[in-house]
């Protein structure tokens, strides 16, 4: 099974806001966060990441699209911005 990583960033548009917020970063660099975010799940159930998508088993990446689907701003602490935000850039493009 597939799924595009930008898919689970457009069903999850409405927290990028709050990210934003949450950090004092813009909602740009909130969505590349949260891109980030989604990869290191992604890659951390073993699954492949590569190209913008994420593909593995049916069970696996079921399991993931659940899980992100679950995510709300208060998923995410400071040492989660820090070390995924300064670990990659989340600078706009």
């Amino acid at each position: 099974m597939n799924i595009k990583v930008n898919d689970l960033i457009r069903a999850k548009q409405d927290i990028i806001p709050g990210i934003a917020r949450k950090f004092r970063i813009s909602e740009r660099q909130a969505e590349n966060f949260l891109k980030i975010a989604i990869e290191e799940v992604a890659k951390s159930k073993r699954l492949s990441v590569k190209g913008g998508e994420i593909s593995g088993d049916n069970v696996t990446v079921s399991q993931l699209i659940r899980e992100v689907e679950s995510w709300n701003e208060d998923e995410f602490d400071e040492e989660d911005f820090e070390v995924l935000g300064y670990c990659r850039s989340i600078d706009e493009d």
